[in-house]
């Protein structure tokens, strides 16, 4: 049995070592993903079995996948002490999935979460936007970059108020306090915000005129992946998201090979929107329901 205790912030050290471990890095298994969230979503961490385990208490409730080295683990018996016959873990990445040996995955029962992908784009190609598939996105940043008088600034602890009044308008125009998933967003910035300093965060905000009109707060994954958190502009700005999204990695994103948007959540214009960049790959997710008897051939 798992003994389970709250997410604190006094974790962050030793949950940093085990995400270190776990062989691919998703943007929903950061410390940060489960911090920033923790008042809304709140989470539970038990370890166990070389692992970290992780239970959820937000809308889709029960046990996630762990973090820890993937490759030095009995799985039958981690499902067993850990999952139990009947149980499920939900958002398992493919990738774990795919280490689970042949004898554990014939009692597995498999569901497809598309709307939990992770879209991961190589980040050379966002930099550069070359080739016919980005002509639009061009277009966009041309627009913004030659009819603006803009600045585009990495982001400092000196600039968060500027930042916290663009986001309070961001929210107001939009009317956040009526829509949970935007109020637990915000909540999230401003948890970001007054974590900065003892996470892998950077961002940056981009002005008009000496007025911000967008932000952007992102989060090293490893050493060789980004992670877009948050994105947030005036869209009155033409091409505003296009030029922020490609000035980031220009300016602050060339160390990385690696792009993460994290997923759409199932919202069909979030889709297209992330379609729209041509993700080289995705963050495939699963619930992985642990049956009591093996299944197939051979039982």
């Amino acid at each position: 049995m798992l003994s389970f205790a709250p997410l604190t912030l006094a974790d962050r050290e030793r949950y940093f070592a085990f995400y270190a471990e776990t062989p691919e890095k998703c943007s929903e298994y950061s410390f940060f993903a489960l911090w920033g969230w923790n008042e809304s979503e709140p989470i539970e961490l038990a370890w166990s079995s070389g692992l970290c385990w992780i239970r959820s208490h937000g809308h889709r409730e029960g046990l996630l996948a762990p973090v820890g080295n993937w490759d030095a683990v009995d799985w039958e018996d981690a499902f067993e002490q850990c999952v139990g016959p009947g149980g499920a873990l939900l958002d398992v990445p493919e990738s774990l999935v795919d280490r689970f040996p042949e004898k554990l995955k014939r009692r597995l029962r498999l569901e497809e979460l598309r709307d939990e992908w992770e879209y991961v784009h190589i980040a050379e190609a966002l930099r550069t936007l070359k080739g016919r598939k980005y002509d639009h996105k061009r277009t966009h940043v041309r627009s913004f970059v030659d009819h603006y008088r803009w600045e585009y600034v990495p982001l400092l602890p000196q600039d968060f108020p500027e930042l916290l009044a663009f986001q309070t308008e961001w929210c107001a125009r939009r009317n956040c306090g009526e829509n949970p998933l935007l109020c637990a967003e915000d909540q999230a910035i401003r948890r970001a915000l007054e974590t900065w300093n003892e996470l892998p965060l950077t961002g940056a905000i981009l002005r008009v005129d000496g007025r911000a009109v967008a932000y952007t707060i992102a989060e090293e994954l490893a050493p060789d992946t980004i992670d877009i958190r948050f994105e947030k502009a005036d869209s009155e700005h033409a091409g505003v998201y296009q030029a922020l999204n490609r000035l980031f990695l220009e300016r602050q994103g060339q160390a990385y090979q690696w792009v993460n948007r994290e997923e759409d959540m199932g919202s069909p214009g979030l889709r297209d929107a992330k379609m729209s960049y041509h993700p080289d790959r995705f963050v495939k997710k699963f619930e992985v329901t642990f049956t009591e008897k093996l299944t197939g051939s051979g039982d």
